[in-house]
This record gives C-alpha cells, structure tokens and sequence, in this order.
C-alpha cells in the first residue's frame, strides 16, 4: 500500500515579518508623509499638494490621502478649499499672533514642569547634550528656523523631563515650525543669535531646577517673538479673507 506523503512543514518558508508600513494605517502614512516632508523641507508653506503624486510616491489610494488632508487640517498644518485640494498653511498676521499667544501659555507650563523634575532627581544628560548642539549655531550665528529638527529636539526633551503625558498631543510644535519658514526672510538681523539665547536661557534655568527662572525665560522668548510678528511687513503673511474650507 502507497503511503501518502504529507507536507514537511519545516521546509515551508516563513513569512517575513511586518515592516513599519504594515503597523500603520494608510492615513497615517501619509500623515507622516507629510509632516516629514515639511520638516525635511520638502513642502513649504503655501505649496499645493497634489494628491496623485502622493497616492503614487505611497501607493496608497485617494480615499487615505484625502482623509489625511483633513486631519492636517484640522490640526492647522494644511489648509483645504474646495475643489482645489489642500496646500501647506500659511498664517495670517492675527492667526500668527494666536497662535504665538496659545502656544506660551504650554511652553512656560513645560518650562516650569521640566525645572521640578529636575530639581526632583530626572536626568540631565539629553537636556546638556542639546545645549553642547546649540553652540555652534551662535557662535555661526546660523538661523534654527532653517534647522526644524533642532529646534523641535528642544521641545521634545523638556515635554519629556516633565513626565506628562498629555503635552506630546498639545504642544503645536510643527504649527510653530511652519510660522517660521513662512516668516524666515522677514526676521530681524539679530532673531538667529536670540532664538539661541533663549532656548539656552530656558535650558540654563531647568537644568538649575529654578522653576520660576525657566517659566520667566519662555515667557521672555514668546514676548520678543511676538514682537517681531508685528513689527513684520504684510508680505510676510497670507491675506485675511473670509472662506470656509471645503
């Protein structure tokens, strides 16, 4: 009798296992897509983005890229009109000023949380690494607006000493991020070197643990930050109209 042959199980080959795309939604693919590139400086504010080209670059379809668009919107990093697709925001002067405004109220939050746990025994090692990065663009006076990934580091590292876990989705880093590209060629001849000075400022008084010090430095830096936005010429903002997006 012929016996039958089953299947040797150890020759079949395995299945390789997920890589980041098949963690992540198409959506969020694109989100990232996106956000990357604005960072990268791939996409700048008011650029257009054209879907077809991203559904190709990400092989993804139309309905996730779409969907993606709206998020960015809602979160305030594209803006949609209807029928045109959606393009990197750009601020008006009063949009710029709130969000600058909004955006102290959370930064001098973070400053001060970060100087408690600080004072409380957190580790310092990352927050003295950046100041070590930070050097070299004062003394090159290089401007942080065009180095996003520095500027966001910072952020990053005090929302992290303060333990809280609610400030990751709060904080409007890339929304700042982006007011700056808008405004770059506008800034003041100074703005580089005092950017500096106050991230170095606020990294001074957390690494101290003097609460009250860090929280005066951000608010410092927002101060002269908003100074800046109205003492800018109208070119560097998008123009006050009245329009809903689609």
């Amino acid at each position: 009798m012929k016996l039958r042959r089953t299947p040797d199980k150890r020759r079949a080959t395995p299945r390789a296992a997920p890589d980041h795309e098949d963690k992540v939604s198409s959506t969020d693919r694109v989100v990232e897509h996106v956000t990357n590139g604005i960072l990268t400086g791939r996409y700048v504010p008011g650029q257009w983005l054209v879907e077809a080209d991203i559904t190709s670059a990400l092989r993804v379809s139309r309905g996730p890229v779409r969907e993606a668009f709206r998020r960015l919107d809602a979160i305030g990093v594209l803006s949609r009109t209807m029928y045109r697709g959606a393009c990197v925001r750009l601020l008006t002067r009063p949009e710029a000023i709130d969000l600058m405004v909004a955006a102290e109220g959370i930064d001098r939050m973070t400053a001060r949380l970060a100087a408690v746990a600080m004072r409380n025994g957190s580790s310092h090692s990352k927050l003295k690494a950046y100041q070590r990065a930070l050097q070299p663009y004062r003394d090159r006076e290089y401007d942080l607006a065009g180095a996003p990934q520095l500027r966001q580091q910072f952020y990053d590292i005090l929302i992290r000493l303060t333990g809280n876990s609610q400030l990751p989705s709060l904080f409007p880093t890339m929304r700042i991020h982006l007011l700056r590209l808008q405004t770059q060629m506008y800034r003041g001849p100074h703005a580089t070197r005092s950017d500096v000075d106050d991230f170095a400022a606020v990294a001074r008084a957390v690494l101290d643990g003097d609460a009250a010090a860090a929280e005066r430095a951000s608010c410092t830096h927002h101060r002269r930050v908003q100074k800046s936005l109205l003492d800018m010429p109208n070119e560097a903002f998008a123009a006050e109209s009245v329009g809903d997006p689609a």
